[in-house]
């Protein structure tokens, strides 16, 4: 089981955000994101538009504007990071839809009882880590400010 490029990518971010403090300099741009974590600025645009849309992260428009946090750290879990990018699925195949019409339900009956617990404990696990719990200064330590110099 993988957690999707964009829902890493996504996590990525949020976590950098998390290191900032919200009341002075919270507010990054697509650029400065792009830059800091190296990754390309149409596909974070993209997954940045997601976590807006899921309440993840607030954004400023104009020539000042960028990307916050709405929440803090500490109210924001993994599980909602990835439920914004990725919408809600199911980490294990045999749960989903498609699975149920696929005409392998009857062999497969047997396993459905603990596979329902394996997401069950993967959904508590994801819900139950939170960006307050991240150790911010390891990622603050590697940090380039890239506003101040390329403002």
């Amino acid at each position: 089981m993988r957690i999707s490029k964009a829902a890493d990518y996504a996590l990525l971010a949020v976590t950098y955000l998390a290191t900032l403090n919200r009341d002075s300099d919270g507010l990054r741009s697509k650029a400065h994101l792009a830059h800091q974590l190296n990754l390309p600025k149409e596909y974070l645009s993209k997954i940045l538009q997601k976590l807006t849309r899921g309440d993840i992260l607030t954004s400023e428009r104009g020539v000042k504007g960028g990307y916050f946090l709405r929440r803090c750290p500490g109210e924001i879990t993994f599980k909602d990071v990835i439920e914004a990018v990725d919408g809600k699925r199911s980490l294990v195949d045999n749960l989903s839809e498609d699975f149920e019409n696929s005409g392998r339900l009857d062999v497969c009956q047997p396993i459905i009882p603990k596979m329902q617990e394996v997401q069950k404990r993967i959904d508590e696990a994801l819900d139950s880590m939170h960006f307050g719990e991240v150790d911010i200064r390891q990622v603050s330590e590697h940090v380039f400010d890239y506003d101040k110099y390329f403002e």
